[in-house]
């Protein structure tokens, strides 16, 4: 139900807000009261990504081949995909993907792709497309949602330039993937050229690691999907 209100800024009216937004802000302002966020953000060029989907018959999407490159980076920076517990850290041996969806702006729900890191980037697309899928159907359960490692969310087509991502407690860090688009690029240092280009942007945990192993890894994620198309195809 919907209040009319009288105050000095003039009418309005007050909305009770949903239990999937009720959870989200309370997520949110008890993540941002947990750990000490920073963030960092690199361009990458997708012009591979888009060779390497071109070429395979399942046309994974863009998130997919991020979620490849995330996974395949967490093997070699594990204080990614860790956990601050007690002045401890707690490094995961596996790669729980968690996967941030929309919910028609009411909310964010955070189903999790267990093995991650054991997927190649077509069954990433299949099982980031069905969680979505049960996700916006509220067809998720609990277990769906637990025992996430790392979060990737992702703004599609939306438009947006980057985002600065809140961390999915109790994780590490989380990386926000925003809208690939066309713009002028400089190639080999000298020539100008029209590339497909988005930004990456990690919020990250400062207690687990510091900004010049967040760049690395970063550098990382960005070489793979730089150069997928022949990894892809390698199975690397």
């Amino acid at each position: 139900m919907s209040a009319v209100t009288t105050d000095p800024r003039g009418p309005s009216t007050v909305r009770r807000a949903s239990g999937i937004r009720r959870r989200t802000a309370e997520h949110m302002v008890r993540s941002l009261a947990t750990s000490p966020h920073a963030a960092m953000a690199v361009e990458v060029r997708f012009d591979a990504v888009e060779a390497a989907r071109r070429a395979s018959a399942a046309r994974p999407a863009a998130p997919a081949y991020t979620a490849w490159a995330v996974t395949r980076a967490l093997a070699d920076f594990p204080l990614v995909n860790s956990s601050w517990e007690d002045g401890s850290i707690r490094v995961f041996e596996h790669v729980n993907l968690g996967v941030a969806v929309d919910m028609s702006h009411e909310g964010l729900v955070v189903p999790v792709i267990c093995g991650a890191h054991e997927l190649d980037v077509e069954g990433l697309h299949e099982r980031i497309t069905e969680l979505t899928g049960r996700a916006r159907s509220h067809a998720l359960g609990v277990a769906d949602m637990a025992g996430g490692t790392f979060t990737l969310s992702s703004l599609g087509r939306s438009g947006t330039l980057f985002t600065i991502p809140v961390i999915n407690q109790p994780q590490a860090a989380i990386l926000s993937m925003d809208t690939i688009t066309r713009r002028p690029v400089v190639a080999d240092g000298t020539r100008v050229e029209v590339g497909l280009v988005a930004v990456l942007t990690m919020s990250f945990d400062h207690r687990v690691f510091d900004g010049a192993y967040a760049a690395a890894f970063l550098a990382r994620v960005r070489e793979r999907l730089e150069n997928a198309d022949g990894k892809v195809a390698a199975g690397g």
